[in-house]
């Protein structure tokens, strides 16, 4: 019992199942240590609340049954995804903008990339039986999206227009990966096809509604952040109160 839980949420490990899938929680040191060491950061350097309400969200997502569930069904692993995305961005929103801001077109193009390429079957199969790159996935899908985040929500005003559109691109072709998963006519992720079954879904249910999670909710995420943004870029700026000069 002690092994499953210090185990990584891969295809291998238990499948959090109905009966007890509340129970499945994982303490893998290989991610429960990196966790720990940001909270201890975050206490000692960032005491606002973005940050703390981001560690809390990818806690949620790498400790909780939560991660097991991603390994169990195609749906959890996107809400999964949708988490760790939330949780990145709460933290770069909360960071001290550097004396340079990343472009947001470079960083938008490479979290993209990233996006699709562990969608692609063969690496998302291959990512949920190998621990190795199981870790080195997450580790490349939480840089790209801290990079892709902070050089959108901190873009300084030159950058603005570019940010909002780095945004808004991303929101499209995120979108449109969760339609391809919702339309398509067969299962893409047969490994998670046991779980599908055991959750009383059929695999291509379970990768419909995983679509439909990117696809509405992924982008409804997206959209709320670019028209937040340009709330606050383009407001115009509140007028000041002048004091009046006392008369002698």
């Amino acid at each position: 019992m002690f092994e499953d839980l210090i185990s990584l949420c891969l295809a291998g490990s238990p499948q959090a199942l109905p009966q007890d899938w509340w129970l499945r929680w994982s303490l893998a040191p290989a991610t429960l240590v990196p966790l720990l060491a940001l909270l201890a950061w975050l206490l000692t350097h960032r005491r606002r609340l973005p940050p703390l309400a981001g560690w809390s969200l990818l806690a949620l997502a790498l400790v909780s049954p939560l991660c097991r569930l991603a390994a169990t069904l195609a749906a959890a692993h996107m809400a999964q995804l949708m988490l760790l995305l939330a949780g990145s961005g709460l933290l770069a929103l909360g960071s001290v903008p550097p004396a340079r801001v990343p472009t947001p077109g470079p960083a938008a193009a490479v979290h993209g990339a990233l996006l699709w390429l562990w969608h692609w079957p063969p690496l998302y199969a291959a990512v949920l039986q190998h621990a190795g790159l199981h870790l080195l996935a997450l580790a490349l899908l939480l840089a790209s999206a801290w990079w892709f985040w902070r050089a959108v929500l901190l873009a300084p005003a030159p950058q603005r227009g570019t940010a909002l559109l780095a945004l808004l691109a991303t929101m499209a072709h995120t979108g449109l990966l969760g339609a391809l998963l919702t339309f398509a006519g067969e299962p893409l992720y047969p490994l998670q096809a046991p779980g599908a079954r055991a959750w009383g879904l059929e695999p291509l249910q379970d990768q419909q509604l995983a679509g439909l999670l990117m696809w509405v909710f992924g982008a409804l995420g997206y959209l709320l952040a670019a028209l937040s943004l340009a709330l606050r870029w383009f407001a115009p700026p509140a007028p000041t109160v002048r004091r009046a000069t006392p008369v002698h």
